[in-house]
């Protein structure tokens, strides 16, 4: 996972960057490694250091910190922790996030799923694991210091134990790839009893962690990054079921909710409007935002920019395009430009090139 830096707000536009796991290694010898992300101490250090590096090398770009503070993320198995439960093994790399062993489609082994009760959870060595990162947090740290310096984040709160969840798709993928889409044509209620069983797990994390944080839960996402391998029929068909339940959840609970998919959701508009109340998106850039704007008119949004695409443009390319992404997302309250993967090649230049146009384009917005 990247390592992100607070939104820099120019009015209604606001820009945010994440600095790749390969650009952390390779520039300030970073190893995101198994140690890195079972030793929260060691963790919390690093990740410091690294803030303090950041500010002195990205100064144009205004990220990092000159005088750093605690604010890892707890996540032993980065963004695998629903897979993990369900027995499948984390690869950790030195450079990369960590990743997910692929696990065999048994159909048997999903028709005898046990059902998801709290002590099933908190019997897992993962959950504890999750809880004792978290306790030697609390005993060290302040998280609502480390809240306001960073401001809660969709993809990296501070110094909380909830897990990335992601999604029920997400989950099957990462875990059985691309048999999962396979398993929906051809037994898409054997894929729906598994997505249940997934939900039901989700469900009870939502609950559970905040509660050991002793905080309440202000924000629920789904993380929808496998949405653009079906299509709006089957998402309607299995899909729409199980990410319904956690927006209403958000709702029970008081909390705003938001979809994440990082790349072109145009297709899943309709359906992203049918979970209910959404209060932000965060899509990729070739989204139709004056689409998405009147569908969702008066909410939050995030425009994920895809690194190749900064890569290919010229200064005034990058200009216009901003310009007609800006403009026709009007009709939101925010609009931010979200550059995730700010790698290695981005920046040698670049990236700065890019934040220069972006304040000269929101300049342009505020008059």
């Amino acid at each position: 996972m990247s390592l992100f830096y607070p939104v820099q707000r120019f009015g209604r536009l606001g820009v945010s960057y994440g600095i790749t796991p390969s650009l952390l290694h390779q520039r300030y010898g970073l190893d995101s490694g198994e140690r890195f992300h079972r030793d929260i101490a060691w963790r919390v250090t690093q990740l410091m250091e690294i803030d303090r590096m950041v500010a002195n090398d990205f100064v144009e770009l205004g990220i990092g910190f000159t005088e750093p503070f605690p604010r890892a993320t707890i996540e032993p198995f980065g963004q695998r922790f629903v897979p993990a439960l369900y027995g499948c093994e984390i690869v950790y790399s030195p450079s990369e996030e960590p990743s997910c062993g692929r696990k065999g489609l048994n159909k048997e082994d999903i028709r005898s799923l046990p059902r998801w009760s709290i002590e099933r959870l908190e019997a897992s060595e993962h959950v504890r694991t999750v809880c004792e990162q978290a306790q030697w947090v609390r005993n060290h740290y302040d998280r609502e210091a480390a809240e306001k310096r960073l401001s809660l984040s969709l993809h990296s709160p501070p110094l909380t134990s909830l897990q990335n969840l992601g999604s029920v798709i997400n989950t099957a993928v990462s875990m059985f790839g691309e048999d999962a889409l396979v398993l929906s044509m051809e037994e898409p209620e054997l894929l729906r009893a598994f997505y249940s069983n997934v939900t039901d797990l989700m469900l009870l994390c939502l609950d559970y962690f905040p509660r050991i944080d002793g905080r309440r839960l202000s924000t629920v996402f789904v993380g929808d990054c496998t949405v653009a391998m079906i299509s709006p029929t089957q998402y309607e068909a299995i899909n729409l079921e199980y990410d319904k339940s956690l927006a209403q959840y958000a709702r029970r609970v008081g909390a705003e909710f938001f979809v994440h998919q990082d790349s072109g959701a145009t297709p899943h508009l309709g359906n992203y409007f049918r979970l209910g109340a959404v209060h932000g998106l965060d899509f990729g850039q070739d989204t139709d935002w004056g689409a998405a704007a009147q569908i969702f008119p008066g909410a939050v949004a995030s425009c994920i920019v895809f690194p190749s695409w900064i890569r290919a443009h010229s200064r005034n390319e990058l200009k216009e395009e901003l310009i007609r992404l800006a403009q026709s997302a009007s009709g939101f309250s925010s609009f931010t430009f979200s550059v995730l993967e700010v790698d290695m090649e981005l920046s040698q230049g670049k990236i700065f090139e890019f934040h220069e146009v972006f304040k000269d384009v929101a300049s342009s917005f505020r008059k």
